[in-house]
């Protein structure tokens, strides 16, 4: 290449935005910002350095243990989150603590299994949007249903109710095969 063995264009957006900089021109650079950053330290940054941190208070409850319900606070970055409210539930149970336990499926408030309440209103996670606030958004399970484990409820008694009522269409009459 005509940059020669060592030379190898590099494009750096912290050092020169618009142009193209030599890997060898840049790594002083780079040196000064890592130090300068406290990561060659070993400095971790503070919590403050979320963008748009938002708490959640979780109901958490695990039968194994045979402890007492409780809340457990989170915080996720929502840059960093989808805008829904079990995006934030799959960030936490994916990066924060993958002990958390709810129901999810089709993402399209279609199934309805990720319904929750949701500071003090019933809805499905998919569909509620993430209004970010100062107090902690709180999620419990279902009220009026025994929880299984933290945000799953107990649906039998739900699904005995809705056979009885028989939501179907029925044919009037039938046909003998």
């Amino acid at each position: 290449s005509r940059f020669g063995p060592r030379l190898q264009p590099v494009f750096c957006l912290t050092c020169a935005p618009t142009s193209l900089v030599h890997l060898p021109t840049m790594i002083p650079a780079l040196r000064r910002t890592v130090q300068s950053s406290g990561v060659a330290r070993g400095v971790v940054r503070p919590f403050s350095a979320i963008a748009a941190p938002q708490r959640f208070s979780i109901y958490r409850y695990d039968p194994d243990k045979m402890a007492k319900p409780f809340m457990q606070e989170y915080t996720i970055d929502l840059k960093a989150c989808g805008p829904m409210m079990l995006d934030a539930l799959i960030k936490i149970k994916d990066e924060v603590d993958p002990t958390l336990t709810f129901r999810r499926s089709c993402r399209e408030g279609i199934c309805g299994s990720c319904a929750m309440n949701i500071n003090g209103k019933n809805g499905l996670a998919c569909l509620l949007f993430i209004e970010p606030d100062a107090a902690p958004i709180e999620i419990q399970p279902l009220p009026h249903s025994y929880v299984v484990k933290d945000l799953v409820p107990d649906l039998t008694n739900f699904y005995n109710q809705y056979k009885s009522i028989e939501p179907w269409l029925k044919r009037k009459d039938t046909k003998a095969k």
